[in-house]
């Protein structure tokens, strides 16, 4: 076939092979060829013919181009009258054919269909061409080659390729490119669950009564397929499907019947803020039938201004115990199942928890000892949606339920951005045009917006609130009460946008109906998919909105750990939920083991099931708990009286033989719970951080301990650059924290330590967390947020009342009485 294209004064040439398999195919002409035309009496004529080949150009008879003509399909790549009468005077019969001008333009032919093409500057491109064009542009905007299959998806979904290098500019405004920002859309497909009324249902009518007025009239789809799946009648199941689907009621429609009948109903939350929300809902909702609700959660006992109060309840009477997985599993760690009494039904809230690194191995194993414990109990598992569902439930001996559908359809955007002050400007814009929406059931559209900082969060929320976007910092670094009027001022709409650490995502229930991804990295490491979907899952409440809507900034030129944001961001939103994998190591299977052991559910070496996936076999772990005097295998097994204080204080083997040996040498208690857990929650201030970056000519770590930091301020020609201000908080942190002998100052660890002790002083002498905060900014210049100094003071009394417990289990009584005058102290705030 021969292909013909008009230019301004000639029209090319090119023979093209065979028609058969041409299309979207790029070949290489033989030669190429070039037709003068002229006009004559008799009509247009060929006046020149060309061939160049091997970059030689010779001259030919027009008869000959003629000659070929007749023998070959021809194409014109457009209307042309003159060709097209050239040829009907000549009998030659034509067709037309899209032809990528790009390629022409390199010396290649290509005809293409109408899908594999598309117009740029208005000429047709082939498929090929308009990937050589992004990729170039690309290059060109300083962009992450994986940000192609992106823009190569627009391609695909019909956007011209003009509209799609706009993307690329500086001058792109994404706001007002609503068509050209968004990735998918997950929809709410209608669903086919018939609809089934909660009258219907064999319940008590006064839980019926309470159902009805809240709302709950007819059962949800994931809730009918639990009915279905046998929840009424006792089957044991793990209930997956996406946030606000219905979940949390399905464990009630199960918990509340048999409370009711005299039996126990136990509700399992991962954090403590859950679970108090949990009891509350619970106490309101259910006493006017009868039931008592208690809590247990490990409280804590720091008594301090503005932080949570759990009060102390009684569960041996209880008809509804709300807990967190530690809070009951200290019961059973302890040897107390029997006070849990006739144990009907236990909800396990969240248990994707599974993949904690931390907590994931104790959940494991404290759902079997709850299963060993009341093996006729009920488990009623919930879970956000994870790729190996049918594996997590079949190890546990659960019935799998799941709804993979959305209750409201969610937007899923992708943003490129350039730095962070268009970041923020973006975040803006979204935010404000998010709460000036309102939707059919009534409320304004509200935005939480992930970070990866708490000094972002700050920054961020005082950006918006500036610009006249009511917003709020809001972190664990907070106090309760700080984060208890946030999440009442979100709640009455009086707050459009809450700006929250990616860390503290679990405890966020906030029913907002955007998420904004400022960035993507969770501290110092890239967010996983599992945690992607679960904070974007967050976007859209069937009660409160119609849609839910998500957007990732992505910045081009970010990378860490080898990766750009940019090839992260379509990563994530590429990729589904990943398995859920329990994180099994030596040190978690000789605990969990212990509490087998001390809690009963394990009383003898039969008990121990052979195809348990540890990673050492179950006489090594019982071989080296023996070892280590945590228990004894005359007869049955049973926990010696350390082993009982190690698995009650959930202590790891390594960390109380560093007690068990320090208690020995006489290191005072205090010292040792230093050593184990020092404060790691201390920052560089604002102001400082700014001094140091200034007077070093290079960003500077904002955490105190980095090893980056402490280098900075032990040198003291960078001293003289501070102000005078800046200068006494530095001389000041040198003089109380970093004045040591070790060889290796400053990175030998005395900061931490010093600091911790200083932190512990300042309460035993009647200091608040936030007077302590205070003090430690005004005079030294760093920042330790008061949510975090509570939090380290009730861990010290913990780590301290453990110490205790292990004294106690060797007969220790001096060293037992001087842990409780201490864990007293930091409780209240007095000297010891």
């Amino acid at each position: 076939m021969i292909v013909l294209n008009r230019r301004k004064r000639s029209v090319d040439f090119i023979p093209a092979g065979s028609p058969r398999g041409a299309l979207n195919t790029r070949r290489k002409p033989g030669y190429w060829g070039k037709l003068k035309i002229k006009k004559t009496s008799s009509g247009p004529r060929i006046a020149r013919f060309t061939v160049e080949k091997d970059e030689r150009e010779t001259l030919r008879k027009p008869s000959e181009a003629i000659k070929l003509l007749r023998k070959q399909a021809v194409f014109l790549t457009g209307r042309d009258e003159e060709l097209e009468e050239l040829l009907e005077n000549h009998g030659i019969r034509y067709r037309y054919a899209r032809v990528c001008q790009h390629c022409l333009h390199e010396g290649y032919v290509t005809l293409v269909s109408s899908k594999a093409s598309t117009k740029h500057e208005g000429q047709i491109i082939c498929s090929r061409c308009v990937d050589e064009v992004i990729r170039r542009e690309l290059k060109l905007a300083g962009m992450d080659k994986s940000a192609f299959r992106n823009f190569r998806r627009l391609i695909r979904r019909g956007v011209s390729l003009e509209r799609v290098l706009e993307m690329m500019s500086p001058r792109f405004d994404p706001l007002a490119n609503h068509e050209l920002t968004l990735y998918d859309m997950v929809t709410a497909t209608a669903d086919r669950t018939p609809k089934v009324p909660i009258d219907r249902l064999e319940l008590p009518e006064k839980f019926k009564r309470i159902l009805r007025r809240e709302g709950s009239r007819v059962l949800r789809p994931v809730q009918v397929l639990a009915v279905d799946a046998g929840l009424l009648e006792g089957a044991s199941l793990m209930v997956v499907s996406a946030t606000a689907s219905g979940k949390t009621l399905v464990g009630e429609l199960a918990g509340i019947p048999r409370a009711m009948r005299g039996e126990r109903f136990i509700y399992l939350t991962p954090l403590v803020a859950l679970a108090n929300q949990k009891y509350r809902d619970f106490k309101k909702r259910y006493s006017s039938l009868g039931l008592k609700t208690a809590i247990k959660v490990g409280m804590s006992r720091i008594k301090a201004k503005g932080e949570l109060r759990i009060p102390d309840t009684d569960i041996a009477d209880a008809d509804i115990i709300v807990g967190t997985y530690e809070g009951i599993d200290y019961i059973l760690r302890s040897g107390k199942a029997g006070i849990l009494g006739d144990v009907g039904v236990v909800v396990v809230d969240e248990i994707h928890t599974l993949e904690d690194e931390e907590r994931g191995a104790r959940l494991n194993g404290m759902i079997w000892r709850i299963k060993r414990l009341f093996p006729n109990a009920q488990i009623i598992a919930l879970s956000a949606t994870v790729k190996n569902s049918a594996e997590i439930a079949s190890d546990f001996g659960l019935k799998l339920v799941e709804y993979d559908k959305r209750p409201v359809p969610l937007e899923r955007h992708l943003i490129f951005s350039r730095s962070g002050e268009e970041k923020k400007n973006i975040i803006l814009g979204l935010a404000e045009r998010e709460f000036s929406s309102k939707s059919r059931k009534g409320f304004q559209g509200q935005t939480i917006i992930f970070t990866n900082s708490r000094r972002k969060t700050r920054i961020i929320a005082e950006y918006l609130t500036r610009n006249r976007v009511s917003a709020a910092a809001y972190h664990a670094g907070l106090s309760y009460s700080e984060r208890q009027r946030i999440e009442k001022a979100f709640a009455s709409q009086k707050l459009a946008a809450v700006v929250t650490t990616a860390a503290l995502a679990a405890g966020v229930d906030f029913p907002a109906s955007q998420v904004i991804f400022e960035t993507l990295l969770m501290g110092n490491r890239w967010l996983t998919p599992n945690e992607f979907s679960q904070m974007l899952g967050r976007a859209g409440r069937p009660s409160y909105h119609d849609r839910g809507v998500v957007y990732v900034l992505a910045e081009i030129g970010m990378e860490f750990d080898g990766d750009s944001e940019e090839s992260v961001a379509l990563e994530l939103l590429e990729s589904g939920p990943e398995p859920v994998e329990v994180q099994h190591t030596d040190e978690n299977i000789l605990e969990n083991l212990l509490a087998d052991i001390t809690s009963g559910a394990i009383e003898s070496e039969h008990d121990i099931t052979p195809d348990v996936p540890w990673t050492m076999g179950g006489d090594m772990a019982l071989d080296f708990l023996e070892s280590s005097d945590l228990i004894s295998r005359k007869g049955e097994l049973r926990a010696t009286d350390y082993g009982m204080a190690v698995s009650r204080s959930f202590l790891n083997v390594e960390d109380a033989e560093y007690i068990r040996r320090n208690l020995k040498s006489s290191k005072k208690p205090l010292d040792i719970a230093v050593e184990l857990e020092p404060f790691e929650g201390a920052y560089l201030s604002g102001r400082m951080h700014r001094g140091l970056t200034r007077a070093v000519g290079a960003n500077v770590s904002i955490r105190l301990t980095a090893d980056s930091t402490l280098d900075i301020i032990s040198n003291g020609d960078n001293l003289i650059k501070l102000d005078k201000n800046l200068q006494e908080a530095v001389l000041g942190i040198q003089m109380d924290f970093l004045s040591c002998e070790c060889m290796d100052r400053p990175f030998c660890g005395c900061i931490q330590r010093k600091l911790s002790e200083y932190i512990l002083w300042e309460r035993m002498s009647g200091r608040d967390p936030r007077d302590i905060s205070k003090g430690l900014l005004s005079r030294y210049q760093i920042q330790a947020y008061p949510g975090d100094v509570f939090s380290w003071l009730d861990k010290m009394v913990r780590t301290v009342e453990s110490i205790g417990r292990v004294a106690s289990a060797f007969k220790e009584r001096i060293i037992l009485k001087e842990c409780s005058g201490i864990a007293r102290a930091i409780e209240k705030g007095k000297r010891i």
